[in-house]
């Protein structure tokens, strides 16, 4: 009995540990002066610099779908203490592929692997991605 090898396709998944050094001192002043009302929130690349972030791609590495919670209407103080708190979020599907490129370029170790799944199964995910 021979059974057929299915085709199969890779989704790359990039990943970072978020930043606790320089970055991370940053961030939390401006997140302290965003609660107090005392200065601009942080920026999202500021906020996934210092938590961290994963993404996947399905070409030859751009462009970078990151996932994030979709915490409109809610200042980056109240979100990432949410988050801390595990409360859940819609997510968003985003080109992240800028943020994955910045923390290379601060010296962040960013990861990535191959995930290879049969075709039909790349395909759903392809799908639900767009």
């Amino acid at each position: 009995m021979s059974f057929a090898i299915p085709k199969c396709r890779a989704v790359r998944v990039y990943t970072f540990a978020g930043d606790r050094g320089q970055i991370a001192v940053d961030f939390l002043r401006a997140l302290d002066d965003e609660k107090k009302r005392a200065g601009p929130s942080p920026s999202r690349l500021d906020c996934l610099l210092y938590a961290g972030h994963t993404g996947v791609s399905l070409g030859q590495g751009e462009p970078i779908y990151g996932f994030n919670p979709d915490g409109v209407g809610l200042p980056a103080w109240d979100l990432i203490n949410r988050l801390k708190k595990s409360d859940r979020f819609h997510g968003l599907v985003l080109d992240d592929t800028s943020i994955f490129k910045t923390a290379a370029q601060l010296g962040l170790l960013v990861l990535s692997f191959d995930v290879i799944l049969p075709d039909p199964d790349y395909q759903a995910f392809e799908r639900r991605l767009r």
